[in-house]
């Protein structure tokens, strides 16, 4: 992989920060790589003034930090190969060409559903309406902050839990796509 001995920045007690150590261990690099111990936030810094050689984020794209490393460090982003998607146990992810300066190609990765979670007890009108509300809104959100334009229907197959009914009425209704379980 060309990573052994090189100095990573993994951050501290962060959710990127565990992944990231999982998939050192996962890819045969845990020991065989040196970590950066600071904060995610020195990203950046660090990797312009050549004490680290990469870092690990996790988040939705376009990531604030890796368009500052893009474009200010000539950093670019690792694709993981089909092999090392199965070992995570994640589901695929492709980040369009062009999302970071320098990035001529799609960059393969992996993801992880964000789902907002409500309990039994909220009834399906609330349930509808938040979730109307929200995809209603998200291109709104999406000129505030890019990230938000990663966000699709399509990623509806990625949510292994129950769907509440008001919510699958919603989706039912714009004829979005709902895996058999929900």
């Amino acid at each position: 992989t060309g990573m052994e001995g090189k100095t990573i920045l993994l951050g501290k007690g962060s959710f990127g920060a565990r992944e990231g150590a999982k998939y050192l261990k996962l890819f045969g690099l845990e020991g065989k790589v040196k970590l950066a111990e600071v904060e995610l936030s020195n990203a950046v810094p660090a990797l312009k003034n050549g004490q680290i050689d990469g870092f690990v984020t996790a988040g939705s794209y376009p990531a604030p930090n890796v368009i500052e490393a893009a474009a200010s460090a000539g950093a670019r982003v690792l694709s993981l190969s089909d092999e090392q998607i199965k070992l995570s146990k994640r589901t695929r992810l492709e980040i369009p060409a062009g999302t970071y300066a320098g990035q001529s190609s799609e960059i393969t990765t992996t993801s992880l559903p964000v789902v907002a979670f409500a309990t039994t007890d909220m009834d399906d009108a609330t349930a509808y309406a938040l979730t109307k509300t929200f995809w209603e809104a998200k291109a709104s959100m999406g000129s505030a902050a890019k990230w938000w334009n990663g966000v699709s229907l399509d990623m509806l197959d990625n949510i292994v839990t129950e769907i509440h009914p008001g919510a699958v009425k919603y989706y039912k209704e714009v004829g979005a796509k709902l895996a058999s379980h929900h």
